[in-house]
């Protein structure tokens, strides 16, 4: 098969698709239920329909394309169409764009596949906006109640439930909309990191994702004078927050494969002369298994209990995700690496440290994510950068695993 031709049509639409972003010049910030989001929905729903798709968009703020199958049951293909703060132009929305061309070559193949396929754009995977995540995922697992996305909100205290209502969804369905049709997921995605480039492969194939556990915490001092309050009777909730968070990245050194990072924090009242009166930080605790997981929160609320009665504080808690980690479909990972054998891509098998849309499906259905190699391992980055033609033999493994799960019909 010539890959050129999909290979030329995955960085057009790449290019395209950089366009609808909050930061121009300074990469793709293209949060959920924004006016990014909504262009570069328009723009996947055109391509889709394109190939002769059946598109809609569902109450999650996904975009879906539907070909029809022999029978009612689902099998469904994409990736992302959001991203973080600055982030590039391939994480996410090039897997949306390799399901496209996989049922594109399908449909161009002839005959109509035994089970029906659908390509989905899912939306808020990365939770860089309301600082969870996974969203369309847990929305068609019916994961999610009312209370759940009025409870989380951004940076401007805008909830998921008022975000929804503004973009034209309807919140208050947020927990009738299970799908129990879709049978299979399969995910195309850059790799995020070095290990694919330094080992000269086409393709990875993703053995196990990782778990993540996401929370919110909040230090309460008390704001004083920096210059009259002594430091034996401070309530400094900077200091407290300072001593747990330099715990956590050791923590995590001590179990192989895991990873923890304080990526977001706040400090009130943030100003020079007064004593710092409240702390909130996220933290984001990854691991293989979810005891290894558990020991580094563990770790982190022992820590938190410590400092805090010291200095007489009080702190909270807010789980905002909790993902297993998933071992993925070992007959799906089977079909991928004939596909490559065939088709004479060098491949090996690896493991995600990142968390997926394919993590929360394949946690209840088979699940299989094919990883192509990211230039210099860099990703959430404007330099992030891919080869459109691994992407272009991504997609052509993908349609190969399609047609060998529809040939197989035993989901």
């Amino acid at each position: 098969m010539t890959i050129e031709p999909i290979a030329q049509r995955i960085r057009a639409q790449l290019g395209e698709l950089r366009a609808f972003t909050a930061t121009p010049g300074n990469g793709v910030t293209r949060f959920p239920f924004t006016p990014e989001a909504r262009a570069a929905s328009e723009y996947i729903k055109a391509r889709m329909e394109e190939i002769g798709l059946a598109v809609r968009m569902d109450n999650s703020g996904s975009v879906i394309g539907r070909l029809e199958g022999q029978v009612p049951d689902t099998v469904m293909i994409g990736s992302h169409l959001d991203s973080v703060r600055f982030g590039g132009a391939y994480d996410g929305i090039a897997g949306v764009v390799c399901g496209i061309e996989a049922v594109r070559q399908l449909i161009e193949g002839g005959g109509q596949p035994y089970y029906s396929i659908e390509v989905i754009a899912t939306n808020d995977e990365e939770g860089s906006r309301f600082k969870s995540g996974l969203f369309t995922g847990k929305v068609l697992d019916a994961q999610l109640t009312v209370d759940d996305i009025r409870r989380y909100k951004d940076e401007d205290g805008v909830s998921v439930y008022d975000a929804m209502k503004a973009y034209g969804l309807d919140p208050d369905a947020i927990a009738a909309n299970k799908r129990n049709d879709i049978k299979a997921f399969l995910e195309v995605h850059i790799e995020q990191g070095p290990i694919l480039e330094a080992e000269q492969k086409d393709i990875g194939i993703v053995d196990i994702i990782v778990g993540i556990k996401r929370a919110l915490v909040t230090v309460h001092g008390r704001a004083d004078h920096v210059g009259t309050m002594p430091m034996n009777m401070r309530m400094d909730a900077v200091e407290a927050a300072s001593k747990v968070i330099a715990g956590i990245g050791d923590r995590a050194r001590q179990f192989p494969q895991a990873v923890a990072t304080v990526g977001s924090l706040n400090v009130e009242p943030n100003i020079v002369n007064i004593v710092p009166s409240q702390v909130s930080y996220t933290v984001d605790f990854r691991g293989a298994t979810r005891d290894v997981i558990e020991a580094q929160y563990q770790g982190m609320l022992d820590d938190l209990r410590a400092v805090t009665e010291r200095f007489h504080m009080t702190y909270d808690v807010e789980e905002t995700l909790w993902v297993e980690p998933v071992e993925l479909s070992g007959d799906f990972r089977r079909y991928i690496e004939e596909s490559c054998t065939k088709r004479g891509y060098s491949n090996m098998h690896i493991l995600s440290g990142a968390g997926h849309d394919a993590q929360v499906f394949g946690a209840r259905m088979p699940a299989a994510m094919i990883f192509v190699p990211s230039i210099g391992g860099r990703s959430h980055c404007p330099e992030e950068n891919t080869d459109e033609r691994t992407l272009a033999q991504a997609s052509v493994a993908a349609c190969d695993t399609l047609r060998q799960i529809c040939a197989e019909k035993k989901l």
